[in-house]
């Protein structure tokens, strides 16, 4: 090597000096992981009620319009046949077709005839899943009684009222809902489903286990009550069924809109 050079030193053979370790690079901590999980476990319990909340409006809904399908459906099958339908049967294979017949006390309430109203059999179903009962007051369901929509006394005839009478429902307070009669009433069992009935058999499910309101919506006879919503500690709770009824003169003038003669008036 020339002169006046000096010679560097090599570093050959011996461990490069480390080099400072950026903390980026070490990611998270089991501390900081248990950190995070903790606050993502905080923002679920939060949500929780909220998206419970969400749920059950859904499922309310879905209620709600389906009652109004079958409300729908109903008054066609009036201005088709000029009487009410009979309750559905809920068991074997005859499941949601009309019965045959309907008597007081006998046959006049059970499920949604669902295929005799050409609905779906989910449009049967309340947002629960469960199905709806229906109830009908037998006199506007007798073929033999109400033999077309002009009759002097079929459905056209507003303001005049069927022998037999309807069916009674009053409020949380024993009072009568209207003046008028009742011809049917569809009920929701609620999210409890007390109550209900539980195809493929025709046992009532659960008929004691609610509240004395909810027991007169599901002993079979002709008297029902349409209440606010009642929590299970409260008097005469639980109670969260949903019940749509319809008098005899709602289903005449619904009846006229699908083209009952305007001459058909009652006294």
């Amino acid at each position: 090597m020339g002169e006046g050079l000096t010679r560097l030193p090599s570093n050959r053979g011996r461990c490069a000096e480390p080099r400072p370790v950026d903390r980026d690079d070490e990611g998270f901590t089991l501390i900081e992981m248990a950190i995070v999980l903790a606050i993502i476990g905080i923002l679920i319990a939060m949500a929780a009620p909220i998206l419970g909340n969400i749920a059950e409006t859904n499922r309310a809904e879905l209620t709600d319009l389906r009652l109004g399908k079958i409300d729908n459906a109903v008054v066609v099958f009036l201005r088709r046949h000029g009487r009410l339908p009979c309750p559905g049967a809920p068991d074997g294979e005859v499941l949601g077709v009309e019965r045959a017949a309907c008597s007081p006390g006998s046959g006049d309430d059970g499920i949604v005839p669902f295929r005799t109203l050409g609905l779906p059999e989910a449009d049967a179903r309340d947002g629960e899943g469960n199905f709806f009962t229906y109830h009908v007051a037998s006199a506007y369901a007798d073929a033999t009684h109400v033999p077309d929509l002009i009759a002097s006394e079929g459905f056209c005839v507003i303001g005049r009222n069927m022998p037999g009478g309807g069916l009674d429902v009053v409020d949380r307070d024993g009072l009568a809902v209207t003046d008028q009669e009742i011809a049917y009433i569809v009920l929701s069992h609620g999210k409890n489903g007390y109550g209900r009935y539980g195809p493929p058999n025709t046992a009532v499910i659960n008929a004691d286990a609610g509240g004395p309101f909810e027991g007169e919506n599901s002993d079979g006879d002709a008297s029902f009550v349409d209440s606010v919503k009642l929590e299970a500690s409260g008097r005469n709770g639980p109670y969260d069924d949903v019940a749509v009824w319809r008098t005899r003169d709602d289903l005449a003038d619904r009846a006229v809109a699908f083209g009952c003669p305007p001459q058909a008036s009652g006294p």
